[in-house]
C-alpha cells in the first residue's frame, strides 16, 4: 500500500559546530567576523582585549561603540542564524553609511571556534536600557538533539551596562587555545592590524589590541607597523583604474605612477631614483579577454564596459629586495632577519573593500597572481611573491552582487567577475615589474650578483639533464629539445668570440638559457612532476632561442642593395599589414630617392629589420585601439643617407612613441607589450654592431619625414664604406 505523508525538516544543533569550529579557518578570522560587525554597526573603533590568555582564566574582550543591539534585534537577527537581516534591514549603516560587510548570518557563530563560553553586553543608540545574555555553547548543543529546540536566556532592561551609552561588548572564556605565546601572539595581532588597508587607512574605524598583562602587552607592542616597512621600500607601484566616459567601447582610465627609491645607496653607484608617472589605456591580452569581450582581438585595450560590474580599482605594489647588503643600507645593520621574516610573513597581494579585507588573498600559502609560477616561466629578473607587498581597493557597492565571498570567508566565489577582475590586476602587476627590471638589474649589479664574465658549466648542466631524462623515461620526450638547445648554444658562443662583438652583454641570454635549462632540470626530479609546466617551460626557452636563430646560423656575408631588404620586409609583413588595416609606405620605390649596397650577414640584417617594422605595427595598431577605428595606423620605410655617418635604412610610424630612456630600451628583457619577452631591440642592436653599423633612435621631427610619422623613428645606420 503506498502512502504520502510530510516530514518537517530539522536541523542537527551540531550545525553550530559546523557553521562555527570547522567553517571558520582559524582564529583570526574567527575575531575578524566580530570585528566586521563592529564596522556594520558604525563604531568608530573596535578594542580587543587579550587578557589573562597566559593561565587558563584567560578571556578575548570584543568591545566597540557602535548602534548595540535592542532586544528585537537580539532575537530576529543576533540569535537566528543564517538570516539575511544585514542585507534586508541594515544594508547602509545610519551614521557612517557603510554598506554592510556581513551578510550570511553565521559570523556570529564564529566564537564557537575561539571560546565554550560567550557573554554579550549591548545598549543600542538611543536606550535607556541594555541586554545581556550568555552562552555555554557545549552544554546547549548537548541539551538537544535538535537546532530548534535550543533556547538562550536573555535578561533586558539593564542600566549602566555599556560606558558611553551604546554599544556591544563580548566576552570569549574557557578558551580553546591555551598554548599563547609570543610567536602566537604577534602573529594574531599582525593578521588583526592588517584588517584595515594598510595603504589606505580608513580615518572612521580603529582596530586597537590591548592586555591587562604587560609581558602579552609587550608583545602586541612590539609588533611593527606596516607603514614602517612601506615607507622604505625600493620600487612602488600606485594605480587607478576607472571609466574614462560613459561609452563603453571607449579605453577606461589606466592612471599610475611608478617610483623607484634606493635609499642610503650611494649614489656613486649609478643606482639613482626615478620617477614615471604616466595616464593611458591598459593594454591587456585580447586572446585571454576575448571570454570578456568579443572584440578583443591579439592585444587591446581595456574597455569601459568591463569595469561595469566592477566599478573603479585602485591599488599598490611595494617591492622589496632579499639581498641581505641591501636591507643592511637601507634599514640598517641588525634587522636583515626581522625584514625577511616579515616579508615571507605578509608578502603577497592582498584584496580590501571599502578598506576591509578579504581572506584570504595574500596570505603565505596564497597566490592567487600567480607570481611566484609566473616568475619560474619567464625569462628575466622578476620578483617572489615574498618581495612585493601589495593591496587592490575595491568599493563595496560596486561589487557587492559581482563579486561574493565565500562562506567560510575564505575568498570570492568563482566567477567570471572574478575572473576578469583577476585578469586586469595581472596586468597591472605585468606592467609594474617591466617598470622595475631595470632599476632592480643596476642594483644587482652593485651587489656583484651577476657577473656576466662568470662561467657557468653548460656542458656540465646539459649532461646532469640528460641523465635524469633518463632516470624518469622522457628521454624520448625531450631529447629533441636538449640536442637543439646543446647545439644552438655553442653557435650562439662562437659567434660572439668571433665577430668582435666584445662588451656587449649576450652572456646575459647565456644565463637565461641556463638558467631555463636548471628549471626544467628540477622541476623533472619533482616526485609527481607536471608535465605540463615542464612544456610550458620548453616553450619558453624555444622562443627565445627562435629570437636568436638568425644569430645563431652565422649566416654568411653577402652585399646586397638595401632596397631589396625593404621590398623582403614588405612581403614578409604584406599579410600583417592588410590584415590590421596598416597603411605602409615604401620610400625606396620613390622616384628620387638614393638607394646603396649594404655588406654582411644577410639574414641577421632581414632579421632585425623585420623586429622593427614589427614593432611599428604592433605600436601603431596599438594608438588605434586608444583613439578608435577613425585613426589609420601607418608605418614607413625609407632610405637615409644624409644625416648620419653612414647610409641608413629609416623605420618611421604614427604610434605612440617610445616609452622608455634609448640606454634602456637596447637591454635584453625590455618590453612594455603585454606579455612582451623584449628581446627585438636587443637583437638588433647585436645584428648592427656585427656589421659595424649603429642603431639610433633619432627624434621624429629631425628627419623631414611627412608629419603623417609622428609616432617612433628608428635607423639602421651601417658603415660608411658601402656603395650605392
Amino acid at each position: 500500500m503506498i502512502t504520502k505523508r510530510q516530514y518537517s525538516i530539522k536541523a542537527s544543533s551540531y550545525v553550530i559546530n559546523l557553521l562555527g569550529e570547522e567553517l571558520i579557518g582559524s582564529d583570526s578570522l574567527a575575531l575578524f567576523e566580530l570585528v566586521k560587525n563592529s564596522y556594520d554597526a558604525d563604531s568608530v573603533s573596535v578594542t580587543i582585549y587579550l587578557n589573562d590568555i597566559l593561565s587558563k582564566d584567560g578571556e578575548i574582550v570584543i568591545e566597540d561603540s557602535g548602534n548595540g543591539m535592542t532586544p528585537e534585534v537580539i532575537e530576529k537577527a543576533w540569535l537566528t542564524i543564517g538570516t539575511d537581516y544585514k542585507r534586508k534591514e541594515l544594508k547602509i549603516s545610519p551614521i557612517f553609511h557603510r554598506v554592510s560587510m556581513g551578510n550570511k548570518g553565521v559570523g556570529r557563530l564564529a566564537v564557537h571556534r575561539l571560546a565554550h563560553k560567550i557573554k554579550v553586553e549591548t545598549q543600542a543608540r538611543g536606550d535607556f536600557f541594555g541586554s545581556e545574555l550568555t552562552i555555554n555553547w557545549d552544554k546547549l548543543i548537548n541539551a538537544s538533539t535538535h537546532l530548534e529546540d535550543l533556547g538562550v536566556s536573555v535578561e533586558h532592561g539593564l542600566t549602566d551596562l555599556i560606558k558611553g551609552g551604546h554599544g556591544t561588548r563580548i566576552i570569549l572564556s574557557d578558551l580553546k587555545n591555551h598554548n599563547w605565546n609570543a610567536t602566537k601572539v604577534k602573529e594574531l595581532v599582525g593578521k588583526l592590524q592588517g584588517i584595515i588597508n594598510p595603504f589606505k587607512p580608513k580615518d572612521d574605524f580603529k582596530i586597537i589590541i590591548r592586555s591587562n598583562d604587560d609581558k602579552v602587552q609587550q608583545w602586541i607592542d612590539a609588533v611593527t607597523p606596516s607603514s614602517e616597512f612601506f615607507s622604505n621600500s625600493l620600487y612602488r607601484f600606485d594605480f587607478t583604474i576607472s571609466k574614462s566616459s560613459e561609452i563603453d567601447e571607449d579605453a577606461a582610465n589606466f592612471i599610475w605612477k611608478y617610483t623607484f627609491n634606493p635609499v642610503n645607496i650611494p649614489s656613486s653607484s649609478g643606482v639613482l631614483p626615478r620617477t614615471i608617472e604616466r595616464s593611458e589605456g591598459l593594454m591587456v591580452d585580447g586572446k585571454t579577454f576575448s571570454v570578456y569581450d568579443e572584440t578583443a582581438i591579439e592585444k587591446f585595450y581595456l574597455k569601459n564596459k568591463l569595469l561595469n560590474a566592477l566599478g573603479s580599482i585602485e591599488g599598490c605594489f611595494y617591492g622589496f629586495s632579499s639581498e641581505g647588503k641591501i636591507l643592511d643600507l637601507i634599514y640598517g645593520a641588525g634587522k636583515r632577519e626581522l625584514l625577511k621574516s616579515y616579508l615571507n610573513q605578509n608578502g603577497g597581494v592582498k584584496i580590501f573593500r571599502d578598506g576591509i579585507r578579504v581572506y584570504n588573498y595574500g596570505e603565505p600559502n596564497d597566490d592567487w597572481l600567480g607570481i611566484n609560477q609566473n616568475r619560474a616561466r619567464r625569462m628575466g629578473n622578476h620578483f617572489s611573491k615574498n618581495q612585493i607587498i601589495g593591496g587592490i581597493s575595491l568599493n563595496l557597492d560596486a561589487t557587492k552582487d559581482s563579486l561574493k565571498e565565500k562562506t567560510n570567508r575564505e575568498g570570492f566565489i568563482e566567477s567570471d567577475s572574478f575572473d576578469l577582475f583577476t585578469l586586469i590586476i595581472k596586468s597591472v602587476y605585468a606592467h609594474f615589474e617591466k617598470c622595475a627590471i631595470s632599476d632592480r638589474e643596476k642594483l644587482l649589479s652593485f651587489t656583484d650578483k651577476t657577473s656576466v664574465s662568470k662561467k657557468i658549466g653548460f656542458s656540465e648542466t646539459i649532461q646532469e639533464l640528460e641523465k635524469k631524462l633518463e632516470a624518469k623515461n622522457l628521454t624520448k620526450e625531450f631529447s629533441t629539445l636538449v640536442g637543439r638547445v646543446k647545439n644552438d648554444y655553442d653557435k650562439m658562443r662562437n659567434v660572439m668570440l668571433n665577430s668582435g662583438m666584445n662588451g656587449l652583454n649576450l652572456t646575459i641570454v647565456f644565463h637565461e638559457v641556463e638558467r631555463e635549462m636548471g628549471f626544467i632540470s628540477h622541476d623533472i626530479m619533482k616526485k609527481n612532476c607536471d608535465l605540463g609546466n615542464i612544456r610550458l617551460r620548453i616553450k619558453s626557452l624555444m622562443e627565445l632561442i627562435e629570437k636568436f636563430m638568425p644569430l645563431m646560423r652565422n649566416s654568411k656575408n653577402a652585399t646586397v642593395l638595401a632596397s631589396k631588404f625593404a621590398e623582403r620586409v614588405a612581403r614578409i609583413h604584406e599579410t600583417r599589414f592588410h590584415y590590421h588595416k596598416v597603411l605602409f609606405s615604401n620610400r625606396f620605390t620613390d622616384e628620387n630617392s638614393t638607394d646603396f649596397q649594404i655588406t654582411g650577414p644577410a639574414g641577421m640584417i632581414m632579421s632585425a629589420l623585420s623586429n622593427i617594422v614589427d614593432n611599428a605595427i604592433f605600436w601603431s595598431r596599438e594608438r588605434r585601439a586608444i583613439e578608435g577605428d577613425d585613426f589609420k595606423p601607418a608605418v614607413m620605410v625609407a632610405p637615409d643617407t644624409v644625416h648620419f655617418d653612414g647610409p641608413a635604412i629609416i623605420v618611421a610610424d604614427n604610434g605612440r612613441g617610445f616609452q622608455m630612456e634609448e640606454d634602456e630600451m637596447i637591454l635584453p628583457f625590455r618590453s612594455l607589450k603585454q606579455n612582451g619577452m623584449g628581446i627585438g631591440l636587443y637583437y638588433t642592436s647585436l645584428v648592427m654592431e656585427i656589421v659595424g653599423g649603429k642603431l639610433l633612435f633619432p627624434a621624429i621631427g629631425s628627419l623631414g619625414l611627412p608629419p603623417v610619422y609622428n609616432g617612433a623613428c628608428v635607423a639602421l645606420v651601417f658603415p660608411n664604406n658601402v656603395k650605392s
